[in-house]
């Protein structure tokens, strides 16, 4: 079977799943992109030589279905009229897979008017036979906009290791000596993507603060901030490094809890998502403030803690029942929330998601891996 891959746009190279240097590239990669993109290759049986195609393109080679890398279209930036343009240039039956809407705010009437978006979704009912969506914020969305035969299945990325993660809680994170992971996203500003930036900023620097104090190893991980990817660089002097990190910090406001040498010891950057993996695989659990940053812990088995500041961060949080705060919330111990949290709850949730996306690929058509790889 023929395949088509819409907005597909990650690179492969020798086996590897990667992304360009972002000092070079002319286009900054999103590193959970990424991961949804590998996942889906995994998961859908001849993905991995499908036809690509991104928004605003016309699909030239005929393809006896399509699928949709899902991300965070529903918002008012999007350009619709691309991405419609695109799918009825594809005359085969087609799906979205972890469609997300995006909104400060839990608001689901944000697109009530927006016709752009309207069209996009009556073209997801007549080519599909269902609509995948992250989560109940982003179905309600959807339906509002006309959507029919919704299926909330969360991301794919969760399943990128072809099974459904179960987690359990390290002994060694009860201890001292525990090894800690934190996702970072220190230029965050007021936009659709964050509805308090200010707190959002220190309480990074209170995140990490605390963690250099309560953990014998921190891997501060960068995730395409070029300020954040300079910290990690080791191929830049010391002196352009401490520089970025002096930046950092400010832009967190945590001049008076940590030097710059301490974020350069600690910042990790990744150029695939094998490395990613592997780098995390050893902490004992991921604390921060990206979705697919905390997610490379979850999809091994590790713990996660959320600080969350719009719809996509509680939306993802809900949808698999993980422990999570709002960014302008009062400070919790991120240790006690995951040792004293109810993971048998959260591996419920993940197993139902499983089956649901399972569901959502056979009854639009694609075989599936799930059944055939041992990870």
């Amino acid at each position: 079977m023929k395949l088509g891959l819409v907005h597909f746009n990650h690179e492969d190279r020798n086996n590897l799943t990667v992304w360009q240097d972002i000092r070079k590239s002319s286009w900054k990669p999103n590193y959970g992109d990424m991961l949804v993109c590998a996942s889906v290759i995994r998961q859908v049986e001849g993905a991995s030589q499908g036809a690509r195609i991104g928004f605003g393109g016309v699909l030239q080679t005929q393809v006896d279905r399509a699928i949709v890398r899902g991300s965070t279209y529903l918002h008012e930036a999007f350009d619709f009229e691309a991405a419609n343009k695109t799918l009825d240039s594809i005359n085969a039956p087609l799906a979205i897979v972890g469609l997300g809407a995006q909104s400060p705010v839990m608001d689901p009437t944000f697109l009530d008017d927006n016709e752009g978006a309207k069209g996009f979704i009556a073209r997801l009912n007549e080519k599909s036979a269902s609509i995948s969506v992250r989560g109940a914020f982003t179905a309600e969305v959807v339906e509002r906009l006309g959507g029919k035969n919704i299926r909330i299945t969360g991301c794919p990325s969760l399943f990128y290791a072809m099974a459904c993660p179960v987690v359990q809680v390290p002994e060694l994170l009860k201890m001292p000596q525990r090894s800690m992971g934190i996702s970072i996203h220190s230029g965050l500003m007021k936009n659709i993507f964050c509805h308090a930036p200010l707190e959002a900023r220190e309480k990074h620097g209170k995140v990490i603060a605390w963690a250099i104090e309560n953990a014998a190893n921190v891997s501060i991980f960068e995730q395409g901030v070029l300020l954040e990817y300079d910290v990690a660089d080791h191929t830049l002097s010391f002196e352009e490094r401490r520089k970025a990190a002096v930046q950092v910090i400010e832009r967190i406001g945590a001049q008076e809890l940590f030097a710059p040498e301490d974020l350069m010891a600690r910042m990790v950057s990744v150029k695939s998502i094998e490395e990613w993996l592997a780098k995390v695989r050893d902490v004992d659990a991921i604390i921060g403030f990206r979705f697919h940053g905390n997610m490379v812990a979850l999809l091994q088995g590790k713990p996660c803690y959320y600080y969350t500041y719009d719809s996509r961060l509680k939306e993802f949080c809900d949808v698999y029942g993980l422990p999570h705060q709002d960014v302008t919330g009062p400070w919790v111990d991120p240790v006690t929330a995951m040792v004293e949290y109810n993971w048998d709850a959260a591996n419920k949730r993940m197993a139902g998601l499983f089956e649901e996306m399972k569901t959502f690929y056979a009854e639009n058509g694609f075989v599936t891996m799930f059944d055939r790889i041992i990870v």
